[in-house]
């Protein structure tokens, strides 16, 4: 494809937006397809991912006992069918047969079990331990006093059984990616860098870590023939540097940041390259009451919250693809009609801060805000808003890796976080955020009888008995208000021609079959 002349962007988040975009040139199909993502992270190991961008990368080769389909369905994956128990203590999966990793061995049961145990061999937190804690024996693994997971039984090459502790209706779902446990341990610590050992639609050709990563298509992938040769992933910076490199012809692919949104959104030039599908999932300002005195006070947070006008940064800032969630858990996954909206009211929040003591703020310890840069824009919107009512909040910009590992750490006073759904059932939110014992809580939020009725809804297997149960326990949630629900924009994306509609998934993943 002959070079295409870089474009001088101006005015991008201006009022003028993109002016005049030039249209893009049809492309053909072609036998590669180039992915721009903002960051792509430093190693990227399919057994201990713990982030969304590793997600996507790893989704291209790696595949989980189930899948999720556009419309959030869940689908067979490399489990064909799972039977529970009718207290959910018991699985009984079938491993599908025929399928061969990258490495050329056929995948049998005692791969998924050893796979499972590699994730979990480990320190730190990541997927697998979310998914996995419940089953018998994960304590004894993590604390390294034996070498495998007791409650796992390869009945034969087809078939697992799993005993865990406490119920799990939800336990064939989570997301856990099937390596070839006996190839990585071959290759080394690094192997994960010169090669794969999926069963996926792609292997790995070549990785330059946190720049570029080549993949080409799977020859014996199960799901047969795949649209592209190769899928090269591509650092390609945030702001406006995708979108340049998108419309320069040099990438096919690139989601549109935040901040980027409005001059994407308004420029009848990207018309016809824009895709969108709304997000599962929850984006929130946490609160930590051990930094600051006052976010002890639900009076506080609640006037916090009450100053956000939620619905115009939906229609203005976001141009109407975003969603306003009045709980944690997106609205597509439960409906709970048992929710007041989040309604924006300043009198109100007034009244609450002079209830609590701090009268227009007076008395409140200043406090800073932390976001990545490309969620700045947005959050000088609440950060004045907070200063206007007289609350003395404090907007910091932090690099992404410095922001990612001190907020995990609870180092910042407050701080956006976001939590994208791995799997299709609230529990996603509820348990894995709010449960006292959850390593991803942001706050370390802790209430009884929410980890009772969690615990409750874990026992249940069938989804419309086990949703009564979390609209009880998203209610208890909002009415104490640990963090401070916001907009939830749309994945939003440039694609050239060669992609499909539903190349987004709702799930944040990319559809690579």
């Amino acid at each position: 494809m002959p070079a295409v002349q870089r474009r001088q962007f101006i005015g991008l988040l201006g009022a003028a937006g993109l002016a005049g975009a030039l249209p893009r040139p049809v492309m053909a199909a072609a036998p590669a397809l180039r992915i721009g993502l903002k960051a792509l992270p430093g190693a990227i190991n399919p057994l201990t991912v713990n982030d969304l961008v590793a997600r996507q990368v790893l989704g291209s080769m790696y595949e989980s006992l189930t899948t999720v389909d556009p419309q959030g369905r869940i689908l067979p994956g490399l489990a064909t069918a799972w039977e529970g128990s009718e207290d959910a203590r018991r699985w009984r999966l079938t491993i599908r047969d025929n399928v061969t990793f990258h490495t050329g061995r056929p995948l049998t049961a005692a791969d998924v079990k050893r796979s499972f145990e590699a994730a979990l061999a480990g320190d730190g937190a990541n997927f697998a331990v979310l998914a996995l804690s419940k089953v018998r024996g994960f304590r004894e693994l993590r604390a390294k006093t034996a070498s495998g997971l007791s409650g796992i039984t390869v009945v034969d090459d087809r078939t697992l059984e799993v005993v865990c502790d406490e119920p799990c209706a939800v336990f064939p779902f989570a997301r856990l990616n099937i390596v070839d446990v006996e190839a990585a341990e071959k290759a080394g610590p690094d192997w994960f860098r010169t090669m794969s050992a999926g069963t996926g639609p792609y292997r790995l050709v070549r990785s330059n870590d946190g720049i570029r990563m080549d993949v080409e298509a799977n020859p014996g992938w199960r799901g047969g023939a795949v649209p592209f040769e190769r899928v090269s992933f591509l650092a390609t910076g945030i702001g406006n540097d995708g979108i340049t490199l998108f419309n320069d012809s040099q990438i096919d692919f690139t989601f549109v940041d935040t901040d980027a949104l409005r001059g994407v959104m308004d420029d009848p030039g990207f018309k016809r390259w824009l895709s969108n599908v709304p997000r599962m999932q929850t984006r929130v300002v946490a609160l930590d009451p051990r930094r600051v005195k006052a976010f002890a006070d639900l009076r506080v947070r609640r006037a916090m919250s009450l100053l956000i006008d939620r619905t115009a940064m939906a229609e203005r800032f976001f141009r109407g693809v975003a969603t306003v969630h009045n709980g944690i858990v997106p609205p597509a996954l439960l409906s709970n009609e048992r929710l007041e909206p989040l309604s924006y009211h300043p009198m109100l929040a007034k009244q609450l801060l002079e209830e609590a003591g701090y009268p227009e703020g007076r008395g409140i310890d200043p406090f800073q805000v932390a976001v990545i840069p490309e969620y700045r824009r947005e959050f000088v919107y609440y950060v004045s808003q907070w200063n206007n009512a007289g609350i003395p909040a404090k907007l910091v910009i932090s690099p992404r890796q410095e922001f990612i590992s001190r907020s995990r750490r609870r180092d910042y006073d407050s701080f956006l976080f976001g939590w994208t759904a791995t799997y299709p059932d609230p529990m996603n939110f509820l348990d894995e955020l709010f449960s006292s014992r959850s390593r991803f809580n942001p706050v370390g939020w802790s209430n009884p009888k929410f980890d009772a009725l969690i615990e409750q809804a874990m026992a249940i297997p069938d989804p419309g008995r086990r949703a009564e149960v979390y609209k009880d326990a998203e209610c208890l949630v909002m009415n104490e208000l640990p963090v401070i629900p916001l907009v939830v924009p749309d994945y939003v994306a440039l694609r050239g021609n060669v992609l499909s509609e539903n190349f987004i998934t709702p799930f944040g993943g990319l559809n690579f079959g």
